[in-house]
């Protein structure tokens, strides 16, 4: 039976939708925000996704963003939702791998999703039954994600992540964390922040105010609207330790202060404080 992550933010054709999946044998799991569907799409391995591209909380356009680069989700297939303004070629090349006009009838769904399954199952047994000319089909078939600028960690869960473009600050928390036994990574690309995050899984995340792009303050809030983070400490580290600056981050969603220069009592502080009711490895 395929699983089916259905993210759309209107209750009713969501809830027909579901109910014709259902009737198909299909697995269903749905909500009708952006955010909350990235979380579903990394805990329940979906088949598929189908995506309408006016979700709330992030939009379809955000969300197959960090889909396609993040490793546990770039290769789930992705259907878009989307009004006949929005042409095709633009959502192919966004990375969503077909399409369906609204307002869309559920048959024509339904038929969509088929194919799609049905060509996905092709690629990975291959004409030949060959499971490494499959593997490379599959592999080709889709963009991947990007290059992972983070350092001093694998794929994983790891207890400690800083975001911060600056190698001396970085090796400076890096090595205060990792003396006092919790695993460590740097992202230095703040673009691709939120992707990375997914893939690492902090329990803590440690946020420079001044990045390259986008600031810490904007950075936080995109975070929070993850549901996966939304309990997770975020502490955002300045030299402008001021109370408009501790007064803005609260309002986006930060969690503590971390002056600069950075000092191993203060790390210690802020780690004992935030991760002694985890369990952490």
């Amino acid at each position: 039976m395929a699983k089916i992550l259905l993210i759309d933010k209107d209750r009713a054709s969501r809830q027909i939708l579901e109910h014709a999946l259902k009737l198909y044998d299909y697995e269903v799991v749905s909500t009708h925000r952006g955010d909350k569907g990235l979380s579903l799409a990394v805990e329940e391995a979906p088949d598929l996704i189908v995506m309408d591209i006016d979700a709330q909380g992030l939009n379809g356009w955000q969300a197959i963003k960090i889909l396609k680069e993040s490793s546990p989700t770039w290769l789930i297939p992705v259907i878009a939702l989307a009004q006949p303004t929005v042409t095709g070629q633009l959502l192919i090349q966004t990375g969503f791998d077909t399409y369906v006009r609204k307002p869309a009838a559920a048959r024509h769904i339904l038929q969509r999703i088929e194919s799609l399954l049905d060509k996905v199952a092709k690629e990975l047994t291959g004409s030949s039954g060959n499971p490494s000319s499959a593997s490379m089909s599959a592999s080709t078939s889709h963009r991947g994600p990007k290059e992972t600028p983070y350092a001093q960690s694998q794929v994983g869960q790891v207890t400690v992540v800083y975001v911060d473009n600056s190698a001396v600050d970085s090796q400076a928390l890096g090595d205060i964390v990792q003396a006092a036994g919790y695993s460590y990574a740097n992202i230095s690309d703040s673009l691709q922040a939120v992707s990375l995050l997914m893939d690492l899984r902090p329990k803590i995340i440690f946020l420079e105010l001044v990045l390259p792009v986008a600031n810490g303050y904007e950075l936080c809030a995109q975070i929070r609207r993850i549901s996966s983070f939304q309990n997770t400490p975020i502490i955002i580290v300045t030299n402008k330790n001021r109370i408009p600056e501790r007064l803005r981050a609260k309002m986006v969603g930060a969690s503590d202060f971390l002056s600069k220069p950075i000092k191993a009592k203060s790390v210690l502080e802020i780690l004992i404080k935030h991760l002694s009711h985890q369990s952490t490895f």
